[in-house]
């Protein structure tokens, strides 16, 4: 279950990624939950834009995992979850897809945690084996991971990584994500990851991989409920589409599935244009306990 600020994603994404509620440190309650990519940051009027918004770091609270980040770390292609109202964001959560030490670097592929990503259109000419990045993107519906952003950090060594579980062993406590080897007996887990524990559920890993061993030695465990992205608008891809007469589901980001109904709204075009590879932000709620978009707009 993602830890996410009261947005979502808890992904949600998305995705990703946990970090804990820190509602109370603030006087102000959040109107509005964005998760998506930070398109621009701007230290002269001490704003970031998402969404086509600028919002004021002047009294923002940014943290990874819970933990402390300077706003002067902020840069574009970031993920995040943010909170925000009235051009102020209160709280910024990065959201991360993987965090670790670059074990490899080409023009076009990067090695990180023991898995290989490809891309075509992202700069690491200033990336070299030894840095600590910040990987953004999502699995497509090959499915393969598609890199949006790759950012250089400093300011964690803590790895972490997302994906799908498969070769899970109850008893060895032991399973993969894509090509990565995670050991989770050291693991915290609360009682409701450890009963959602299984083939093909999304998890977020934290700990730290082993280059030697080519272990990841997971500390924390978190099983995404797609349910936390609830009450959020969240940007993402379109991986997979089902609809009949324009009902149906879709796959945002490779993760979350959403339900498509009779009452869905669509900006900036139709549900005729939504197709399998589209960017759309989706405005989700819990309706009886399914995870359904009140509002779709292309981006």
């Amino acid at each position: 279950m993602k830890k996410v600020a009261i947005l979502l994603l808890g992904t949600a994404v998305l995705t990703g990624c946990g970090s804990e509620d820190s509602g109370d440190s603030n006087d102000h309650h959040a109107s509005s939950s964005y998760i998506g990519a930070i398109e621009a940051v701007d230290t002269n009027t001490d704003t970031m834009t998402i969404n086509s918004m600028p919002l004021s770091l002047a009294s923002t609270r940014i943290e990874l995992n819970g933990h402390y980040v300077d706003k002067n770390n902020l840069a574009a292609g970031m993920q995040v979850d943010v909170e925000f109202d009235d051009g102020v964001a209160y709280e910024v959560d990065l959201d991360p897809e993987i965090v670790g030490a670059v074990e490899e670097v080409k023009a076009d592929s990067i090695k990180v945690n023991g898995q290989l990503f490809t891309f075509s259109n992202l700069d690491v000419s200033n990336i070299v084996v030894g840095d600590w990045v910040m990987l953004s993107g999502y699995i497509d519906a090959t499915p393969k991971w598609v890199l949006t952003a790759i950012n250089e950090i400093n300011f964690t060594t803590q790895a972490l990584h997302e994906g799908k579980i498969s070769a899970l062993n109850l008893n060895t406590k032991t399973f993969k994500i894509g090509d990565v080897d995670i050991e989770y007996s050291g693991a915290f887990l609360d009682h409701e990851d450890e009963s959602e524990l299984s083939e093909g559920a999304w998890v977020e890993i934290e700990g730290s991989y082993n280059t030697a061993s080519k272990i990841f030695d997971a500390t924390d465990v978190d099983v995404e409920d797609g349910l936390d992205l609830a009450n959020a608008e969240v940007e993402g891809y379109v991986t997979t589409l089902v609809l009949n007469n324009g009902v149906g589901m879709m796959t945002l980001n490779g993760k979350t599935v959403v339900t498509i109904t009779e009452n869905t709204r669509f900006e900036d075009g139709t549900k005729d244009q939504l197709k399998v590879g589209s960017k759309v932000d989706v405005d989700l709620i819990n309706n009886a306990g399914q995870l359904q978009a009140s509002e779709i707009e292309f981006d």
